[in-house]
């Protein structure tokens, strides 16, 4: 297995900030601590996520995607179904892979 890091974001510390439990910003906090790489929200990527809009991802999820592409992730994981299957369906169109964390774990161990 390589070296992996985690990479934070301006969209995920706005939306920890909206979790209605303090105790679990907390915890989510802690977690995205860890991050060796954050990156802010600025022109280039509300322009991008604009353009995933276009594709169909919702704002939230176009924003993240476009973080992920300009931090030059290696993948961008989600639990979300419907994310993954949009995702799959515009592959071509995105510079990161979407993966399911369960499949991203299997794909290294293979």
């Amino acid at each position: 297995m390589g070296e992996y890091g985690m990479i934070s974001s301006a969209i995920l510390d706005w939306e920890v900030s909206k979790n209605p439990h303090p105790h679990k910003q907390f915890e989510i906090q802690k977690i995205l601590s860890l991050a060796t790489i954050y990156i802010d929200q600025g022109v280039t990527i509300t322009s991008r996520a604009s353009a995933l809009c276009a594709l169909g991802f919702q704002s939230y999820d176009a924003l993240h995607l476009a973080s992920a592409e300009e931090s030059a992730a290696n993948c961008f994981l989600t639990t979300d179904d419907k994310l993954l299957k949009l995702a799959a369906k515009h592959s071509v169109d995105i510079k990161v892979p979407v993966m399911n964390p369960v499949q991203w774990i299997w794909n290294q161990m293979t």
